[in-house]
């Protein structure tokens, strides 16, 4: 079923690594504003005949966006079944397989809702997080960062990442995501994993400024690149 994050933010999800008891969650998240009539499906996941009932119940979705390419998921089905526009961001659109029906860039504003927060050099390079300004402020994050999964080690209300050999940079990463901080925001969402429900922003301003931390994705990298040293010359290091 749909759960209730914010009043204009709900959210649904899968059950990955059952069988390995490690089970976590894959997200997906609708935005709606009523005074707008705009209703937005994020990297839309498949949903159980209850879950499109509580969506119609809500209101017919109107659009459909992804934060990156991969999060494609259901998006086509969708757009037939409640005839969606779709939008991506201008740096998707060489990556998307599918028919689009208009683009968005960094810091666009859309509804007065969304504002559009592109954060390069983390891991794919058409990434995008999408920050719920009203109320105390959301942060929508696809594979930038995950919240709390058993198979990653990560604990319920904290962040991290699920493989950092896949990091392009880490000095760079740690920079590139130190522009969420300019936002005020007391939830933080993922495409993977947990939510961080209760002091958001302290979490990630730990997590980006706590050297410790950087020191030990610093040694799992290393071991990442051990294990699969196709990706050390992926990424020339």
């Amino acid at each position: 079923m749909l759960t209730k994050l914010m009043p204009q933010l709900f959210t649904w999800a899968e059950i990955h690594g059952v069988s390995r008891n490690q089970g976590y969650n894959w997200n997906s998240f609708l935005v709606r504003d009523e005074s707008n009539c705009i209703r937005v499906l994020i990297d839309p996941l498949p949903l159980s005949v209850d879950e499109i009932q509580q969506i119609d119940r809500l209101g017919t979705p109107t659009h459909l966006m992804l934060t990156c390419a991969y999060h494609e998921r259901s998006l086509t089905e969708f757009k037939r079944k409640w005839d969606c526009q779709v939008l991506v961001h201008e740096n998707q659109v060489d990556e998307v397989k599918f028919t689009f029906d208009d683009t968005f860039a960094d810091r666009d504003i859309l509804w007065d809702l969304l504002e559009v927060v592109r954060v390069p050099n983390v891991r794919h390079r058409e990434e995008v997080c999408f920050y719920l300004k009203n109320h105390k402020g959301a942060l929508i994050i696809g594979d930038l960062l995950s919240g709390g999964r058993k198979d990653s080690g990560i604990p319920d209300g904290k962040v991290g990442f699920n493989a950092p050999e896949y990091l392009v940079d880490l000095d760079k990463a740690r920079l590139s995501l130190s522009v969420l901080l300019n936002f005020e925001f007391n939830l933080m969402c993922f495409g993977h994993g947990s939510p961080v429900v209760c002091d958001a922003k302290d979490v990630l301003k730990h997590f980006i400024e706590s050297d410790a931390i950087w020191e030990d994705l610093a040694q799992r990298r290393e071991k990442g690149f051990r294990l699969n040293p196709e990706l050390r010359k992926l990424h020339c290091t």
